[in-house]
């Protein structure tokens, strides 16, 4: 998807991200739409008037909750109900992203700007597509909505209702790894802006046969992760001091059994080992020698 550039600006206190949002905006010229929780507090240094170049628009989850909620096949499901409680869940910053995507594709400005607030808060909200995916994918696998859809309007509600979940989060997950740029403007700047990378899917694991019938991924990581690798709903999961990122695995990987993880330090990456189900892959596919037993 072409449209305008993209830049998300987290981290610090609201002083400095403001100055940093400013700074982008000047140095890049042309139009730009700024979407903050703070839209009072934008630098002065822009001409935000109704005739200047720079509009602000303050960011409102309860208003994009409800109006998804009223889009819903059934605005009572439980479930849906969940997922829009709080103005700081998954659903909602989901749902914020959209809005930025289609802000972007709308190429109505040269630029679009995200301001989030904290460094680990900021980056937790750009993890929420892939727990969205995730959440839908564990619970509603892909196999069963497709199956369930070819039904049309008499499919089962929730599966519909979990199939256009599925749909906003892929399409926010590919904008954020494709289309975004972070900047961070706090004291930790490396390290925020390594994480917030990874967990919007921009750092892709390094494949490769393990010499014993099974595979090894290789993942670049910011720091040692807090709790043990897992997968989940097809998509492999590390937790870094509370922010969890769920990124999706590739195709050969997601019919294969994860059997071990450890961490090297002195590459920085996470190493993952796989065998493959033999539930998933045609006996004679499997690969020669493949004895390893997941533990």
């Amino acid at each position: 998807m072409s449209g305008s550039r993209v830049v998300v600006v987290l981290g610090g206190d609201l002083d400095s991200r403001s100055s940093t949002v400013a700074d982008i905006i000047r140095d890049h010229g042309g139009t730009a739409l700024v979407l903050t929780g703070h839209p009072g507090s934008v630098d002065r240094r822009l001409d935000t008037g109704d005739d200047g170049p720079v509009e602000v628009r303050p960011d409102d989850p309860a208003a994009r909750l409800s109006a998804f909620v009223a889009g819903a096949v059934d605005a009572d499901d439980e479930v849906l109900a969940a997922l829009a409680l709080g103005g700081d869940g998954v659903l909602a910053s989901v749902l914020g992203w959209e809005y930025a995507r289609r802000a972007a594709a709308a190429q109505a400005w040269d630029l679009v700007v995200v301001e989030l607030d904290g460094d680990l808060a900021g980056v937790r909200r750009i993890a929420a597509a892939g727990e969205l995916a995730a959440f839908v994918e564990s619970r509603w696998p892909a196999h069963v909505r497709f199956a369930s859809m070819a039904a049309g309007d008499r499919a089962d509600a929730r599966l519909r209702e979990a199939h256009r979940l599925s749909q906003l989060a892929s399409d926010v997950s590919a904008f954020l790894a494709g289309m975004v740029e972070v900047v961070v403007a706090g004291a930790t700047p490396h390290r925020t802006a390594a994480l917030a990378d990874l967990v919007r899917g921009a750092v892709a694991p390094v494949v490769a046969e393990d010499g014993h019938g099974g595979f090894r991924a290789e993942l670049a990581v910011p720091a040692h992760p807090t709790t043990p690798v897992t997968v989940d709903g097809g998509r492999l999961r590390l937790e870094f001091d509370g922010v969890r990122a769920a990124l999706p695995l590739p195709a050969l990987l997601a019919r294969c059994t994860l059997v071990d993880s450890t961490y090297d330090d002195h590459r920085g990456v996470v190493v993952v080992g796989f065998a493959p189900d033999p539930d998933l892959w045609p006996s004679h596919l499997v690969p020669a020698g493949s004895t390893r037993q997941p533990g």
